[in-house]
């Protein structure tokens, strides 16, 4: 376990050194900030990290404002997003795996997994267009670009408007939420998909595997239910093994949604990035990929310390308990 855990330190100090390395190289893109090396570039080097370490991004070339508050300000509806399109994701995914899984033979089954390879297929960049203007043509409610209607003021409390409205004090409190989640509802459609079929062809894949071993067949003999047997060894089995797959599904939808906030004008970090790559504002780029690396490697760690609670001596066979 301990040495399980300092492997896991000594990746992230390295994953993070090959994110400053990266970041500092695109900070060294402005000729400006080439112009302001004098003492060698390894020493510059070491500067920008013990700024880095001392939470200083410097400032935006862009209106000069702080890069810390404006990434503070920009991450939280880049991550509201990304979080309600895996939990719709994981809520959609997971019943449909397990059952095209169980007939794995069947029409359903098979439309499935035709629909997964489209849903994989799919450029976000064109559907998200398309479905907004399907939505504005007959009239959806979550036709709505941004994060929320500006005419109201939701007071900046945690980061995330749809945590923030809740503590609203006016009367029309209940119009600010629905609002909040109309605006919410069409980004979150359209990101869900790619890891809605992503985490069903897992599911398909290891559901088929356990339903083909001895004991899911032993069971069968013995009289029991496809539920008892889906309670039992596949609920079991490969719900837990999705933990590890987070990290890799929340960088699909991270990478995705980019392209969604330019589209419908979600006031997000993706969003950001593209305007400072648009105005060649270098220390912007470099900022937006310290704070997305440190999102991906926190999530990942965090994963990493679910799956060992939940099997903390790497068995991964809950059957056996």
């Amino acid at each position: 376990m301990l040495w399980s855990a300092l492997r896991h330190l000594l990746w992230v100090c390295l994953l993070l050194f090959i994110l400053t390395l990266l970041s500092f190289a695109i900070l060294m893109r402005d000729p400006l900030n080439s112009a302001l090396i004098t003492n060698g570039i390894y020493s510059a080097y070491f500067h920008y990290l013990s700024a880095l370490l001392q939470g200083d991004f410097g400032i935006t070339y862009n209106g000069g404002q702080s890069l810390k508050s404006l990434i503070f300000t920009v991450l939280p509806p880049t991550l509201e997003l990304c979080f309600s399109a895996l939990l719709l994701a994981f809520i959609l995914s997971i019943p449909l795996g397990i059952l095209s899984a169980v007939n794995n033979q069947g029409v359903f089954s098979k439309s499935l997994q035709n629909l997964s390879y489209m849903g994989l297929s799919i450029p976000v960049f064109w559907l998200a267009p398309i479905l907004l203007y399907a939505a504005a043509i007959y009239g959806w409610e979550i036709s709505a670009t941004g994060q929320y209607n500006l005419l109201y003021e939701i007071e900046p409390i945690t980061g995330f408007p749809v945590i923030d409205v809740w503590f609203v004090d006016t009367p029309y409190r209940i119009k600010i939420i629905q609002n909040v989640l109309q605006h919410l509802a069409l980004p979150t459609l359209i990101l869900c998909i790619l890891p809605t079929m992503e985490i069903i062809r897992i599911i398909q894949q290891r559901a088929e595997y356990i339903l083909q071993q001895n004991y899911a067949k032993a069971a069968l003999t013995r009289g029991w239910s496809k539920w008892k047997i889906l309670q039992q060894y596949v609920f079991r089995n490969t719900v837990p093994l999705l933990v590890p797959q987070i990290t890799h599904v929340f960088t699909l939808v991270i990478t995705q949604c980019m392209l969604v906030e330019t589209v419908l004008g979600w006031p997000g970090i993706g969003r950001w990035l593209i305007d400072a790559v648009t105005h060649q504002d270098y220390n912007s780029i470099s900022a937006g990929v310290i704070a997305l690396g440190i999102c991906i490697i926190t999530l990942d760690t965090l994963a990493k310390i679910l799956m060992f609670i939940l099997d903390p001596f790497n068995k991964k066979g809950w059957y056996a308990r």
